[in-house]
C-alpha cells in the first residue's frame, strides 16, 4: 500500500518493474540466468549426480581442495590451506574465518560430519572417497582422514566434495529419512552464493554471498536464476534472443552458429572421454567372442562421427584424453576403420553373418547417430544391427540381463587425476557402468594398486597398461571425443570448460561486460 501512495511516476516505474520478464533479466548487469537442461530431483551434496545438481551444489557450497582447470594436476588450496600425507593418513589444515550462509562458523567437525554422512549414504559422488576409513577431528582447525589403503589421490578426489553444515546435519538426522528430504531442497553452504527459492517447474534462485573467502571478478552477478529448460532447441533460441545469459548442452550446431553472430563469441575445451562409447555384452554371443568384436572395432566409420561434430572432435586411442595427468594417449596407437582388418577379424570369428541387438539410451542424438554408425558400418561386413531406443535405465538394464548385445554411453571422470575410480565403475566387475560385464584379472590387480604408487612415473606405466588392456579386448568402441563448445554473450565472460566434468559452470568467475 505504501508503494501505492508514491507519485503516478513511481507507481509506473514499479509497474514496468513487475512486470519485467525472463529476456529482460538478461540483461540486467547485476542478474545471470542461466538455462539449465533439467530440473534437479535433490540439491543434496550427498546425492547430487548430474549437470543441473551440480550447477547448484558446485556454487552453494565450497570443497577442502580446488583444482587448476589448465592443469589437473596441480591441487589449490579452498576450504583447506595445507594437507600432507603420511602413509594411510592424511591431515588438512582449515582456513580461518569462514563461515556458512546462516552466520555459523566452519570447522573440522564440519568435514567430519560431511564425510560421514556421504559414505553413509553411499550415493552421488561417494564412490571418489569410498576409500575412507575414519575422519577425526584433531582440533577446530584440524581434521585428520585416514584411509583403507594409502592412496596419492584423497586430496585430488576432495576438489569434488562439496562441505556441509554439521549444525544442519544433526538437526535433520533426527528425521526418518536421515534428512534427505529436508537436504534434498534446502541448501546452507560456504560457498560463493547462496540458496534463495526453488520454483518448482520453474527455477532456483541464488544470491551472491558478499561475505565468501574467495575472490570474485570486477562485475560478479548479485543474482542468479537457473532456469529449467529441458528443450535443446529453446535454450539454443534463449540465448541467442537474449532471455538467457548461458546455457548447458546448446545443441552444437546451434552452438557454434550462435557463436559466430554478432555480440556472440565461443568458449570450447576438451572435457568428455568419449561421447558416444559403444560397449558390448562379453557374456552373450555374438559379442562374447573377441574376434567378432574386434571386427566391429575395425569396421566402425569414425570419420563419419568426427564429421557430425562437425570436425570439432577426434578418435580416441583409448579410454583416457590427453589431458589428463599421465594419460597414454599420445603414444597409443590410431584407431580407425580397415574394412579388410574387419573381414578378416570376421573370418577369424567363424561368425559371418551374425545378427545383434543394440539398446540406446533416448534423448541423446549423438548415441542415436553411433548407433546408426555402427549398424551402416557393420552390414558393409555382414553383419546385422538391430537397434533399440529405450529410457536410459531400460537401456542399461537390457545389456546388464544379456536382453542386448551393446549400449551407447557418454563417458567423462568427476575426478581431476585419479582414472582408478573411473576404471573401476567402467572395467572392474561390479562397476555400474560396466554394463557388459567386462573382467581382466591382471587390470584389476592394477587399478587396485595403482593409488598406492607415489612416483608419478611408475603410475603413468601402469596407466598406460590399464589402457592397453581395455583397448585390446575390443570391448568398447571409442566413437568419438568431441570438443565442447559453449556460446557465450559478449556482455557477459569469465566461462571456463573445466576438464574433469560435463558442461557445468563456475557462477563465482562469471562477470558481466557491460
Amino acid at each position: 500500500m505504501k508503494m501505492l501512495s508514491r507519485s503516478r511516476t513511481s507507481a509506473l516505474a514499479l509497474l514496468a518493474a513487475l512486470a519485467v520478464g525472463p529476456a529482460a533479466y538478461a540483461q540486467d548487469s547485476s542478474t545471470f540466468v542461466y538455462a539449465d537442461a533439467g530440473e534437479p530431483s535433490t540439491i543434496d551434496p550427498a546425492k547430487a549426480n548430474v549437470n543441473w545438481e551440480f550447477t547448484v551444489t558446485r556454487n552453494v557450497y565450497d570443497r577442502l581442495v580446488d583444482f587448476d582447470l589448465a592443469d589437473p594436476s596441480k591441487l589449490l588450496p579452498a576450504l583447506a590451506t595445507e594437507w600432507k600425507q603420511d602413509g594411510n593418513t592424511w591431515t588438512f589444515t582449515l582456513r580461518e574465518g569462514v563461515t556458512f550462509h546462516d552466520g555459523s562458523p566452519f570447522d573440522a567437525n564440519d568435514v567430519k560430519a560431511t564425510l560421514d554422512r556421504l559414505l553413509k549414504i553411499g550415493q552421488g559422488q561417494s564412490y571418489l572417497v569410498g576409500d575412507i576409513a575414519s575422519v577425526e577431528v584433531v582440533d577446530p582447525k584440524t581434521v585428520k582422514i585416514t584411509t583403507k589403503a594409502p592412496t596419492v589421490f584423497l586430496a585430488s578426489n576432495l576438489s569434488r566434495i562439496e562441505m556441509m553444515a554439521d549444525e544442519d546435519i544433526a538437526k535433520h538426522a533426527a528425521d526418518a529419512d536421515g534428512g534427505e528430504a529436508w537436504f534434498g531442497e534446502n541448501a546452507n553452504g560456504t560457498g560463493p552464493y547462496a540458496f534463495v527459492s526453488w520454483t518448482r517447474g520453474t527455477q532456483i534462485e541464488l544470491k551472491r554471498n558478499d561475505k565468501w573467502w574467495g575472490k570474485f571478478p570486477e562485475k560478479p552477478f548479485d543474482r542468479v536464476l537457473d532456469r529449467f529448460v529441458t528443450d535443446g532447441a529453446n535454450r539454443a533460441r534463449g540465448v541467442e534472443g537474449g532471455e538467457f545469459d548461458l546455457g548447458n548442452f546448446v545443441p552444437l550446431d546451434e552452438a557454434l552458429r550462435i557463436g559466430g553472430t554478432s555480440g556472440f563469441h565461443i568458449v570450447e575445451g576438451n572435457n568428455l572421454w568419449a561421447w558416444p562409447a559403444i560397449y558390448f555384452n562379453v557374456e552373450l554371443a555374438p559379442t562374447n567372442n573377441k574376434d567378432f568384436r574386434n571386427a566391429l572395432v575395425k569396421a566402425f566409420d569414425y570419420n563419419a562421427m568426427v564429421q557430425s561434430f562437425q570436425g570439432r572432435a577426434v578418435v580416441p586411442r583409448g579410454p583416457i584424453p590427453a589431458w589428463f595427468p599421465g594419460s597414454p594417449e599420445k603414444d597409443a596407437a590410431e584407431i580407425k576403420t580397415d574394412l579388410e582388418a574387419a573381414k578378416a577379424a570376421l573370418s577369424a570369428s567363424g561368425l559371418a553373418n551374425a545378427t545383434m541387438k543394440c539398446s540406446v539410451p533416448a534423448g541423446f542424438p549423438e548415441f542415436r547417430f553411433a548407433a546408426t554408425v555402427l549398424q551402416s558400418s557393420a552390414a558393409q561386413i555382414g553383419v546385422t544391427v538391430e537397434i533399440e531406443e529405450l529410457p536410459f535405465v531400460e537401456a542399461i538394464t537390457a545389456i546388464k540381463s544379456d536382453k542386448s548385445n551393446c549400449f551407447v554411453l557418454g563417458n567423462a571422470n568427476l575426478s581431476p587425476s585419479d582414472a582408478t575410480k573411473f576404471f573401476s565403475a567402467h572395467y572392474l566387475k561390479g562397476g555400474f557402468f560396466n554394463s557388459g560385464k567386462f573382467y581382466d584379472e591382471k587390470l584389476e590387480e592394477i587399478v587396485a594398486k595403482l593409488p598406492s604408487i607415489a612416483d608419478e612415473a611408475e603410475r603413468a606405466a601402469m596407466l598406460k597398461q590399464a589402457a592397453e588392456i581395455v583397448v585390446d579386448s575390443h570391448y568398447i568402441i571409442w566413437a568419438a571425443r568431441p570438443t565442447t563448445v559453449v556460446p557465450e554473450p559478449d556482455r557477459v565472460g569469465g566461462y571456463r570448460i573445466d576438464p574433469a566434468e560435463y558442461i557445468n559452470i563456475r557462477l563465482w568467475e562469471m562477470h558481466s561486460n557491460q
